[in-house]
C-alpha cells in the first residue's frame, strides 16, 4: 500500500546534448522512496517541453524535491516560481551540488521550504516520513530552513552513505526510458543505438581547484561492490536492451584491483557491453588498460587541462606532462581511444602555457578533445580564490558554465579566451569529427540522420557562423535532434494512449 503524500521530483534541464543522459541523483531518491511505500513520479523539464509542467501541476503533488545545479539555475529559478504560484500548498525541497554549495542563497531565491545538503537519499525520506506522519520535521539531519523569525538553523549534518550497496538501483522505469537510450549514444566515436549511465563509486580524493563534486559526495572514495554493479548491468540489458554504458565515477580506474576484478566478471558471465569511462592520468596502467579492452571497454576519457606544468601545479591537478604522455601511450597500446579535456583561463595561464598545451596535445594525440573556460563554480577553492583575489567582474550565475562565455579575465580578455578556445578546436575537426564518421556504418546511420531532421543542420550552421568553431555547429544539431526525436517519441505515445 502507498503511502499518503504525493512526491514529485524534478530535474530542472538546459539546452544541451546532455539530454540523454538520465537524472541518476533523482533516480536514486526515487527508488529509496518507493521501497519505503511512497508513491512518487518525475518530471525531467527540458525548456522546449511544454508538456512536463502541466502534468506535474496536474499531478498536485504534497511534496517537491528539485535538484539543482549551477549550469541549470535559470530554469531552476523558473520552475520554482510556478510551484509557488500554482502550488502555494506544497512543501518544497531544493537539493544537488549548488544548493549544497549555495544553501541559504537557494533558498531565498528559489523559495524553498528546506534545502537538503549533500547526499539526499536518507535525508529526503526522512523529510517525507516527517510529512507524511505529520511529525516534527525540523529535527532531520542534513537540512537548513527558515524559523518563524525567518533565520536559516542548519541542522547536524548527515554522514556519507557508507555502504552503497543498500541503496536501490535507480527507478528508471519511472521514466519513459527509450527517450535516453538514442543514438549516436554517448561514448564518442563509438555509435550506440541504446547506450545510458552508471555510478559505481562515489567520492574522489584529488583537490581540482575548479571541481565541486566533493560538496556533494566528499573526498572519502566509497564503492559498490562489484557483484552489485553486475547486477545493475544485468537488468539494464534485461529490462532496457542497453548496449552499451558509460561509468559516471570521477574517476573510475582509481583502484586498480576493482577495475580488474569488474573486468574479469564482466568477461565470466558474458556480458557483451561496449563500455567507457574517466580517469585520472596517474592511474593508468597498460595491463589494466589491456585487461578493460578485452572486456569491452572502447575509450578512456583523461582530464588534461593543461601542457604546461606550472598551470597543472596552480590547478592542484596532481599530474604533469610526463605522466599525461604516460597515460595515453598506455592506453593507446592496449587499444583503448582517449578522450583529453582541456581547460583555458587559468589564473596562472600565459600565451607560453597555451602554447605548451597545443605542443603537449600534438604529442599525446588524443582520439578526441574537449575544450572548456575555467568556471569558479560554488563552493570550489577556484570560487574562494576569485573572491579573494577579485577574478570575476560580473558575477551572473544565469551566465555560468564551462562552454558558455570565460567568467575569469585574468591574463586574457573575454576576446583573447573565446580566440584561444577556437583555435585549439580547430586544430582537431578532423579528429573529433570526420575520421570517426569515416567508416561506412557511421556514414550510413549519420547520413540517416540528417535527413530525418534537417532543420538541425541548419541550426547547426546558424551557430557556427557566429562562433566558427566547429564543434558548435555539431552540437547544435545534436542538441536539436534530441529535443524533436524525445518530441516525435511522445506525441507517438500520446497517440496510442488516446487511440
Amino acid at each position: 500500500m502507498k503511502n499518503g503524500k504525493r512526491i514529485a521530483l524534478i530535474n530542472p534541464r538546459v539546452e544541451s546534448f546532455s539530454g540523454n543522459m538520465p537524472p541518476l541523483g533523482i533516480l536514486y531518491i526515487a527508488a529509496i522512496l518507493e521501497k519505503n511505500g511512497y508513491e512518487v513520479k518525475i518530471f525531467d523539464i527540458y525548456p522546449y517541453d511544454d508538456r512536463s509542467i502541466p502534468a506535474m501541476l496536474d499531478y498536485q503533488p504534497e511534496i517537491i524535491g528539485m535538484t539543482v545545479l549551477t549550469d541549470y539555475w535559470p530554469r531552476a529559478k523558473y520552475i520554482s516560481k510556478t510551484i509557488k504560484e500554482k502550488l502555494p500548498n506544497s512543501f518544497f525541497v531544493v537539493g544537488g551540488v549548488h544548493v549544497t554549495a549555495l544553501p541559504e542563497e537557494s533558498i531565498l531565491e528559489l523559495n524553498a521550504d528546506a534545502a537538503v545538503i549533500g547526499e539526499g537519499e536518507y535525508t529526503f525520506l526522512e523529510l517525507c516520513v516527517h510529512l507524511n506522519n505529520g511529525t516534527d520535521w525540523k529535527g532531520t539531519k542534513g537540512i537548513i530552513y527558515r524559523d518563524e523569525d525567518r533565520n536559516f538553523i542548519a541542522t547536524p549534518g548527515r554522514p556519507y552513505i557508507s555502504n552503497l550497496d543498500e541503496i536501490p538501483f535507480p527507478a528508471r522505469h519511472l521514466l519513459n526510458f527509450d527517450d535516453y537510450l538514442m543514438p549516436p549514444g554517448i561514448i564518442r566515436g563509438r555509435w550506440t543505438e541504446r547506450s545510458t549511465t552508471v555510478m559505481t563509486g562515489r567520492g574522489c580524493p584529488f583537490q581540482c581547484i575548479w571541481c565541486g563534486s566533493q560538496c556533494t559526495f566528499g573526498r572519502k572514495v566509497r564503492y559498490r561492490s562489484i557483484d552489485n554493479v553486475i547486477q545493475e548491468i544485468i537488468q539494464l540489458i534485461r529490462d532496457f536492451h542497453v548496449d552499451a554504458v558509460w561509468f559516471i565515477d570521477d574517476t573510475f580506474t582509481l583502484n586498480k584491483e576493482r577495475v580488474i576484478e569488474f573486468c574479469e566478471k564482466v568477461i565470466s558471465n558474458n556480458i557483451k557491453l561496449i563500455f567507457g569511462c574517466q580517469a585520472h592520468v596517474k592511474t593508468a596502467d597498460e595491463a589494466m588498460f589491456k585487461l578493460m579492452k578485452k572486456a569491452g571497454f572502447v575509450q578512456v576519457d583523461f582530464g588534461v587541462e593543461s601542457g604546461s606544468d606550472k598551470v597543472l601545479k596552480a590547478l592542484k591537478k596532481n599530474s604533469d606532462a610526463v605522466s599525461i604522455k604516460k597515460a595515453f601511450s598506455c592506453a593507446k597500446s592496449a587499444g583503448l581511444r582517449t578522450l583529453g579535456t582541456f581547460m583555458f583561463g587559468s589564473p596562472s595561464e600565459t600565451e607560453e602555457d597555451v602554447e605548451a598545451t597545443i605542443k603537449l596535445t600534438k604529442e599525446i594525440r588524443p582520439s578526441f578533445v574537449s575544450a572548456y573556460f575555467l568556471t569558479p563554480y560554488p563552493g570550489t577553492e577556484l570560487m574562494k580564490m576569485s573572491q579573494e583575489n577579485n577574478w570575476i567582474k560580473n558575477l551572473d550565475r544565469d551566465e555560468m558554465g564551462l562552454k558558455k562565455r570565460p567568467m575569469l579575465q585574468i591574463h586574457f580578455s573575454e576576446n583573447e579566451l573565446y580566440k584561444i578556445r577556437s583555435r585549439f578546436l580547430r586544430k582537431y575537426i578532423l579528429r573529433n569529427f570526420f575520421i570517426p564518421i569515416c567508416s561506412p556504418h557511421n556514414l550510413i546511420k549519420l547520413s540517416s540522420l540528417f535527413m530525418q531532421y534537417p532543420k538541425g543542420i541548419f541550426l547547426g550552421i546558424k551557430k557556427y557562423f557566429k562562433t566558427f568553431v566547429f564543434n558548435d555547429l555539431v552540437f547544435a544539431f545534436l542538441v536539436y535532434y534530441v529535443q524533436e526525436r524525445a518530441d516525435r517519441q511522445k506525441r507517438l505515445r500520446d497517440r496510442r494512449v488516446s487511440s
